[in-house]
């Protein structure tokens, strides 16, 4: 399976790259190791499950800190 990971915040640009699904386990759990709280949603308002546009499953990940939201990880699955 290949996932592509987007990082959105605060510190680093946009980037993207493709990770393994043990990376992108690793790149939740370091950040909750880092003091940040994950919020993990893979559905919308409406209870549909998240996807890009073209139809592949996507999970967003937010990571909120002592304040508010500091940034944004999303993980876009293809076969």
């Amino acid at each position: 399976m290949k996932i592509t990971h987007f990082y959105f915040g605060l510190g680093l640009p946009v980037y993207e790259r493709v990770v393994s699904e043990v990376e992108a386990h690793r790149l939740i759990g370091a950040n909750v190791v880092a003091g940040f709280e994950p919020v993990t949603l893979t559905q919308g308002a409406d209870g549909a499950p998240l996807a890009t546009p073209d139809g592949a499953p996507l999970t967003v990940v937010t990571l909120r800190g002592s304040v508010d939201v500091f940034g944004a990880l999303a993980f876009v699955w293809r076969p």
